[in-house]
């Protein structure tokens, strides 16, 4: 797995909250994707090692991913949020939990130009994971705050990448 994960230029962000990917929005030169890793791992101290650890084991691996789109459709971003709160997408019902009931989105960043494409199939918004803002004469730009985890049906798997090279 890559330590980082390197995107020139304007990407598309698409989302999959049921069956079909939908476009969600665009990100320009100045709003690349960020796209940092996380291993999590567990020391295993003893009286005897002290302060060193006598094993460290390790618990996988997860992602948090920033977007800033310049350009986004609002009846996507609404069936994202639906998604992942319940309901009617604007109140999120106390206690939903999000793993016990897959309310998990797979979100893709495409490369315009290349075709390159990361996709992540377990992506949940962080808690004020959504931003708009519009200071002063300045565009509006949304901002976007993901974790992404492996996916459970191939739990080494928490990303996958292809070139945009046809397939033979």
């Amino acid at each position: 797995m890559a330590a980082t994960i390197q995107i020139a230029g304007p990407t598309v962000i698409k989302v999959t909250t049921a069956t079909d990917a939908q476009v969600l929005g665009y990100s320009d030169n100045d709003t690349l994707p960020a796209v940092n890793f996380t291993e999590h791992q567990h020391d295993v101290r003893t009286v005897l090692s002290g302060a060193v650890p006598e094993e460290i084991v390790l618990q996988g691996t997860s992602a948090r991913i920033s977007l800033a789109l310049v350009k986004w459709d609002e009846t996507v971003l609404t069936a994202v949020l639906t998604k992942q709160r319940g309901g009617d997408g604007t109140t999120s019902p106390v206690g939903a939990r999000i793993v016990a009931n897959t309310r998990f989105f797979a979100l893709s960043i495409e490369a315009l130009g290349s075709g390159a494409t990361y996709t992540f199939p377990c992506c949940y918004l962080q808690q004020d994971g959504v931003g708009d803002s519009q200071w002063g004469n300045r565009e509006r730009v949304l901002t976007l705050n993901l974790m992404a985890i492996p996916n459970p049906a191939q739990p080494a798997e928490i990303y996958t990448y292809t070139d945009g090279t046809a397939q033979a």
